[in-house]
């Protein structure tokens, strides 16, 4: 138990000490609001695409993927989305909160935990079919944040325009081009990729760092029924239903593992970027950010025990 414990805090200790590295470069005045502004810009204009695009790029797409397995975890995030899409209707009158709220209970912090929990937890032989659905669930979690953010954005709904701002959004861009470069064997000069990893290696870095600097403690308390629900649905509701649901279904081992990971892990870093270049509430998903974060150490290691004690794996 304690084990489990120890790798699931390993996996989002450093989240949190580039949380407070940026709140003591805010206190320390370091950053202001207008540097924010230009290097969150940066970090969403830029570095995210490439993280994308390198991603899919270098994933390793040799290990075998059990197509049932496939369309039990595309089926099932899109079942959390449609839950946590009705949540936000029923509970939230505001579109700004709306979609920073379902962008929290289903888009999990994969980049991140996948790889050093899978690992940690099942061994290498789990990195196969953990980078291979690392592939197929990133981008799917980024063009459901782009449609849902544009959909509650506010204002008329114009399709055509709203269509025009997904496709020319530059996370969909990058994982578009990584998935073309994938399927037509583009073969990308070592001189261009290394440029393009230490890209990615800094996008999250950055990404937590601008969180940290732009949290308010104050905004915890304006937020507070939201952020507990869109942790509450990220860390206990999602995982639940996916483990239960896989469970039954028969999934055993490294594959009713990886449904921890996919769904069970805190909120995703980009998801405070996507809401504040978006006009959605940024600080309700630094929130959700934050203290999912934290208590993910606690709810992982749960499931972990919960699995191991049903002899899953």
């Amino acid at each position: 138990m304690l084990e489990n414990f120890i790798i699931a805090a390993e996996a989002v200790l450093p989240v949190f000490l580039l949380i407070l590295l940026g709140m003591g470069a805010r206190r320390l005045q370091i950053l202001n609001d207008l540097e924010l502004k230009h290097v969150n810009n940066a970090v969403f204009q830029v570095m995210f695409p490439f993280m994308m695009f390198y991603n899919i790029y270098t994933a390793d797409f040799s290990g075998a993927l059990d197509l049932k397995y496939f369309v039990f975890c595309v089926g099932m995030l899109f079942l959390v989305y449609a839950l946590g899409t009705i949540t936000a209707l029923v509970v939230e009158k505001e579109n700004r909160n709306r979609g920073a709220l379902i962008q929290a209970i289903y888009r999990g912090n994969l980049v991140l935990m996948g790889i050093p929990v899978m690992e940690n937890l099942m061994g290498e032989e789990a990195l196969g079919l953990t980078t291979i659905m690392l592939a197929v669930i990133v981008p799917l979690y980024n063009i459901l944040a782009v449609v849902t953010l544009e959909v509650f954005r506010g204002g008329k709904m114009q399709p055509f325009h709203m269509l025009k701002k997904i496709l020319t959004n530059p996370l969909i861009l990058g994982a578009a081009a990584g998935i073309g470069a994938v399927l037509f064997r583009v073969n990308v000069p070592g001189v261009f990729l290394k440029p393009m990893g230490q890209i990615a290696s800094a996008a999250t870095p950055a990404a937590l760092l601008i969180m940290g600097a732009s949290f308010y403690f104050q905004s915890v308390h304006e937020n507070m029924r939201n952020i507990v629900l869109g942790v509450a649905g990220k860390l206990i509701v999602s995982p639940g239903l996916a483990l239960a649901a896989g469970y039954v279904l028969g999934f055993r081992g490294i594959s009713l593992a990886l449904l921890i990971v996919i769904f069970g892990a805190p909120c995703a870093v980009s998801s405070y970027t996507m809401a504040q270049q978006m006009d959605s509430n940024a600080e309700l998903a630094a929130g959700c950010l934050l203290f999912s974060s934290l208590f993910s150490c606690v709810t992982i290691c749960g499931w972990i025990f919960l699995c191991r004690q049903a002899g899953a794996f």
